[in-house]
């Protein structure tokens, strides 16, 4: 077992600058992270998974960013520290023990939760027992795997590996490994091999994390890589690959050393076909002193080529014109070309002749090393054959690679056309108002078939460029213009000013309206016109062009007519519609159900405004009063509806309705005493009603019981239950009914039982 030495720093917080930081990535999609972090363009990736899982649950895996980098080179191993900008990192342990800080040898954390499933990393394992020590235990195994598909026909990445185990275990049994494996290519979405293919395309598991030039190939471990010094005696034991090793000497991590910036063994790849990626280090041994694999980002990409075209000389337009155009086809990589120049090769399609149509150029396009893009530029000749008016095609192709098995090759089509005449038209001759003057012209020539830039010189009289293309009308003048296109073919012409009158009427059919009314705007023919409002109608705003508008304005409006006669003369004119708020009708009756005896209701006009009334109470009498009392008929029951018009200034009117219900008075009887048996009419003890009603009615004897009960019509003709009439004497009454207005009461009451007859 190492022998671990704890170390307590009690330490006041500081800030790290400008080294190695490190953020966990806990929680988050793993795919993301890739695509976000290690991806360079050209790869699409599926099945990302961290220790067998779709989401980082560990503390072993984050990104880093190395602030002591400052001005990284492609293809630099040679950096004193952690020779990487930024990327991924994974560690045996915390992903902590990445970042910047004392490298004291002490970082012995563990992963959380526990990683020593050896299921996830099987190609590592055939690495670890190649070198002799299988039978160590695996411990804290960090696995990064994911399929791609790739456009490109290599792959390759950039990283550095770093531990704790340096100086003290190398070449011992502790050997803390790591490796990134290969294998494919596979049928896409599928889980098969793919065949037909050469024996150097067949990756089986295939380590790529290899020392660069080693023969026989040696991976990347400690005992492969480091300072020089053995401190043990496991084999093999390379002490010879120091070149490729640096002790950290600045705290740049928390790791006693780690390699330089290294580059993974580039592989052939078989484009547009399925691969499978493992990428996985762990603790040998034991779970202390923690190695890390930092993955640079973007890194792990393919060429990737974007071929456009831009059009230089004249704005942009679908068609060029010959004699006077080009364009520029320009090609860039998604990377910076390493260390050679990188040669990219177009063909040329169409129907135009090189030499004849176009300028002869190369067909081939050079990015310098360091460089991510390069162009040329193709002009188009004019040609003694052209016919004006004709189109030609030009077609550029881009370089036909292996990725074309999988991706369309780019075709950018030009169209070049033969310039047709150089024609215009002209701002017309104009007739201007004496009263305008002086006025400021501008003029406008507008070209058609010119080809390139068209520009213009404006002259009058014996001015020369003056003015340019503008000038101050005072008098009767003629402008001259002069118009030369690209190619320098001329027009000449010229514009002729005048001096007139115009002028403008306006009207409306009402000069006052109420609000939500409309009202007719005229004005004095002529050839245009604008109406404006103040403040703003929006009714006018689709009509403004109008000779005589309807507008509907919401409030008391100016409206201004601008008119142009058929000489492009300008008068104006306006007139003021007054517009008077709109009001609604409101009423108040009380009550509005009266009886026969007492059929008075007061009223009164709630109108906010309203300045007349007129009432219609719908028995033919009427009223002007802001408020009163009114006398309905009381001959007989009905329902009256009554109406209030009013109005403001006698423009605005509203209408409200009213209704008032005039009934009989209501009544309900009932006698102190009754005769029952007598067969006269006060045999039966009965209420007696001025109008029909429902009641219930209970009889009850002196000592409360109920004796009698009924619904209307009925009463008690005095019997009881056993049909004996009841003694003579008093009894108790209780009637429950519905009253004239709908409402339910109560009376109660007793009456005197008088036996009659015989």
């Amino acid at each position: 077992m190492k022998k671990i030495i704890y170390i307590l720093l009690l330490l006041m917080p500081f800030i790290v600058n400008s080294q190695v930081t490190v953020t966990s990535v806990n929680t988050q999609k793993v795919k993301t992270v890739i695509e976000n972090n290690f991806l360079g363009g050209g790869v699409t990736v599926s099945n990302v998974r961290f220790n067998g899982d779709t989401m980082v649950n560990s503390n072993q895996f984050g990104t880093f960013y190395n602030g002591n980098l400052a001005n990284p080179v492609p293809g630099d191993t040679m950096a004193p520290n952690v020779g990487l900008r930024k990327g991924l990192v994974m560690v045996t342990g915390d992903v902590s023990d990445a970042s910047a800080g004392t490298s004291s040898g002490t970082q012995s954390s563990t992963s959380s939760p526990t990683s020593n499933d050896v299921s996830n990393i099987t190609p590592l394992i055939n690495v670890i027992n190649a070198s002799g020590l299988g039978s160590q235990p695996k411990n804290d195994i960090a696995s990064l795997s994911f399929n791609f598909i790739t456009i490109g026909d290599e792959i390759s990445f950039r990283y550095v590996f770093a531990s704790e185990e340096y100086p003290n275990y190398v070449c011992s049994n502790f050997n803390d490994v790591f490796g990134f494996f290969i294998d494919g290519p596979y049928i896409p979405g599928t889980n098969t091999y793919a065949t037909g293919f050469p024996s150097a395309f067949n990756l089986r598991w295939k380590n790529i994390a290899i020392i660069p030039e080693s023969y026989p190939e040696q991976p990347v471990t400690i005992n492969t890589v480091n300072g020089g010094s053995s401190a043990g005696s496991v084999t093999p034991c390379i002490l010879t690959n120091t070149a490729f090793f640096r002790t950290n000497t600045n705290n740049n991590c928390k790791m006693n050393g780690y390699t330089v910036a290294l580059r993974t063994k580039p592989v052939p790849i078989v484009p547009c076909y399925e691969y499978k990626l493992s990428l996985a280090i762990c603790d040998l041994g034991d779970a202390a002193f923690n190695s890390a694999v930092f993955l640079e980002g973007n890194s792990f990409r393919a060429d990737e080529y974007k071929l456009n075209v831009d059009e230089i000389g004249q704005a942009a337009s679908d068609t060029l014109i010959k004699g006077c155009s080009k364009v520029r086809i320009k090609v860039k990589l998604n990377r910076p070309s390493l260390v050679t120049d990188a040669a990219y090769n177009i063909t040329i399609g169409g129907n135009m002749v090189e030499g004849v149509d176009y300028a002869t150029f190369g067909h081939s396009l050079t990015i310098p090393a360091g460089d991510t893009s390069a162009y040329v530029d193709i002009n188009f000749l004019t040609s003694p054959t052209d016919i004006p008016g004709q189109v030609q095609e030009f077609l550029i192709i881009a370089q036909e690679t292996s990725a074309s098995l999988c991706v369309k090759r780019d075709t950018i089509r030009v169209l070049v056309r033969v310039p047709e005449a150089f024609v215009h038209t002209l701002t017309d001759d104009k007739i201007y108002c004496a009263d305008v003057l002086p006025q400021k012209e501008y003029f406008q020539i507008t070209t058609t078939g010119g080809v390139g830039d068209v520009t213009y010189h404006w002259s009058a009289g014996d001015s020369i460029n003056k003015p340019s293309n503008s000038l101050m009308i005072t008098a009767p003048i003629v402008i001259n213009v002069t118009a030369t296109d690209g190619c320098g073919r001329v027009i000449q012409d010229k514009i002729s000013f005048s001096i007139t009158q115009a002028s403008a009427t306006v009207g409306s059919d009402k000069e006052i309206i109420c609000e939500g009314d409309s009202v007719v705007l005229s004005c004095s023919e002529s050839e245009n016109y604008l109406w404006e409002s103040y403040p703003a109608d929006i009714s006018l705003s689709p009509i403004a062009s109008q000779q005589n508008p309807i507008v509907t304005p919401n409030q008391t409006t100016k409206y201004l007519v601008t008119i142009t006669d058929i000489n492009g003369c300008f008068a104006q004119d306006s007139l003021v519609v007054k517009v008077i708020p709109a009001i609604k009708a409101e009423m108040y009756l009380n009550p509005d159900k009266v009886n026969f005896s007492n059929p008075e209701v007061k009223f009164e006009d709630l109108t906010v405004h309203g300045t007349e009334r007129v009432w219609h109470f719908g028995d033919g009498e009427t009223s002007t009063q802001l408020e009163g009392t009114h006398v309905f008929p009381n001959s007989e029951q009905k329902e009256y509806e009554v109406m209030l018009i009013a109005s403001i200034q006698s423009v605005c009117h509203d209408t409200a309705i009213g209704k008032v219900l005039v009934v009989p008075d209501f009544m309900i009887l009932l006698p102190s005493a009754f005769t029952p048996g007598s067969g006269d009419a006060n045999s039966v003890f009965v209420p007696i009603t001025s109008m029909p009603t429902q009641y219930d009615f209970v009889i009850y004897n002196r000592w409360g019981e109920q004796i009698f009960s009924t619904t209307n019509p009925g009463g008690w003709d005095g019997k009881l239950k056993d049909g004996s009439i009841a003694p003579n004497g008093a009894y108790i009454w209780y009637l429950i009914y519905t009253d004239g207005e709908g409402v339910k009461q109560t009376k109660k009451g007793t009456v005197n039982l008088i036996k009659g007859g015989k």
